[in-house]
């Protein structure tokens, strides 16, 4: 063979070898990278959230409540749960509760599997698309809304993916806040994710517990959305604000000493009238009226409360006595479709009063009815105005020691905060 030859022969084989081996690196790639689309939906897994529990449990322990409940594992209470993983509504990413959650399912019997996403964007779905074929719920932490603002008393929470869907490019989630079967768009479920802290957490029960447990789920089709849940995301934001403000000032209240400066009551009342003009933004909106008995109950009852503390004493028992009392029943019924859970949490923290139930009715009611009084002095009729909440739980502790302190004639530490009896109307 001439050299000429062997000089076209010899860059023919090696280009023949570089393609074999670019060949091969192409097919091993699809091999070893390619996914085939994912287009499911979990079924039977629950919906927790304001529609069927009361607002402040947090969204980690509700996600945490989803995933137990949908794999039929009652062990630990709703109370329970809330106590495990408080609030930690103003963290950045609710980091606490997560490192709370790996620790608590271990120690429940689960494996976990936990992604602290700081890298590469658009991974999330992959990860999460893996699980849910498998028919395993994912809890993800994200911002609420894209449109987050940062007077919101939650911009950052837990919600349980329990679908994706490649052919439409849909996430499909539980969220606290938002419904049942809320979806989202790729785009919009990757950009909800916070920079720097992308979590994912992933539970399944060992073996040895899963023998103890029913079969996941259930063979229920999910309830339809219903119309209050695509209109309750700006009420309940309201909402959340009013009580956030509210909060403010009872916090800001205890710490007066027993005769505060102007400027000290002038900022009290300040507060109070801000979560009073929260309230209003919840009471005016159209979606109110859809909003569960109990939602729209609390509100007029703590926006009622709110004016007794800035001296709208009579204004605030005309509400309490005309439009509350008579509606005073049946607040356990709920948005269509959703179990009722009650706060099992023990505690004489008011606002854990105020969201105890007792057939159906609240009893806290009638211990604002009895402040009225109270604040006016009218002791006696304090007193009689709150018997029916002594009748309803004879044996509260917090009750006996109320009514003692009336027969005392004990004046409401509010009213210093407010400027004295003076500003009483």
């Amino acid at each position: 063979m001439d050299q000429e030859s062997q000089g076209i022969k010899y860059p023919k084989v090696l280009l023949l070898s570089l393609l074999v081996v670019i060949a091969g690196a192409i097919g091993y790639y699809f091999y070893t990278s390619y996914e085939s689309p994912v287009n499911h939906l979990i079924e039977g897994v629950p919906y927790y959230g304001v529609y069927n529990l009361y607002p402040d449990f947090t969204s980690s322990s509700i996600s945490v409540a989803t995933v137990l409940r949908y794999f039929h594992d009652e062990r630990i209470s709703f109370g329970d749960l809330k106590k495990k993983f408080p609030d930690s509504r103003h963290d950045t990413d609710d980091l606490s509760n997560f490192q709370n959650s790996l620790s608590f399912f271990e120690a429940q019997g689960y494996n976990t599997f936990s992604l602290g996403f700081a890298s590469k964007r658009g991974k999330e779905i992959n990860e999460i698309k893996k699980y849910i074929s498998k028919d395993i719920p994912v809890i993800v932490i994200q911002q609420k809304r894209l449109d987050t603002k940062s007077d919101d008393i939650e911009r950052f929470g837990w919600r349980v993916v329990i679908g994706v869907f490649d052919d439409k490019k849909e996430v499909i989630v539980h969220d606290a806040s938002l419904g049942n079967n809320y979806v989202f768009s790729y785009g919009d479920f990757e950009k909800l994710f916070i920079p720097g802290a992308r979590r994912m957490l992933v539970v399944w029960p060992k073996d040895t517990l899963a023998q103890d447990l029913l079969k996941p789920g259930n063979n229920l089709s999910y309830p339809e959305r219903s119309r209050v849940m695509e209109n309750a995301d700006a009420i309940i934001g309201a909402a959340g604000r009013a009580r956030a403000a509210s909060a403010t000032a009872d916090a800001f209240c205890r710490e007066l000493s027993d005769i505060p400066t102007l400027e000290q009551v002038n900022k009290y009342i300040e507060l109070t009238k801000e979560s009073i003009q929260y309230r209003d933004e919840v009471l005016n909106n159209s979606a109110f009226e859809l909003m569960s008995p109990l939602f729209q109950f609390r509100n007029k009852l703590w926006r009622a409360k709110s004016l007794m503390h800035i001296g709208e004493v009579s204004k605030a028992r005309d509400i309490f006595v005309n439009e509350l009392l008579p509606l005073n029943k049946d607040l356990d019924k709920t948005v269509e479709g959703f179990e009722f859970i009650t706060d099992d949490s023990i505690t004489n923290d008011e606002s854990r009063r105020s969201e105890k139930i007792i057939n159906g009715q609240m009893p806290y009611l009638y211990e604002m009815i009895m402040r009225t009084y109270q604040y006016e002095g009218r002791y006696a009729e304090a007193i009689l105005a709150y018997q029916p909440y002594f009748n309803m739980d004879p044996t509260s502790e917090y009750v006996l020691t109320t009514l003692s302190e009336l027969r005392d004639h004990k004046i409401p530490r509010t009213i210093k905060c407010m400027g004295g009896k003076s500003m009483i109307k």
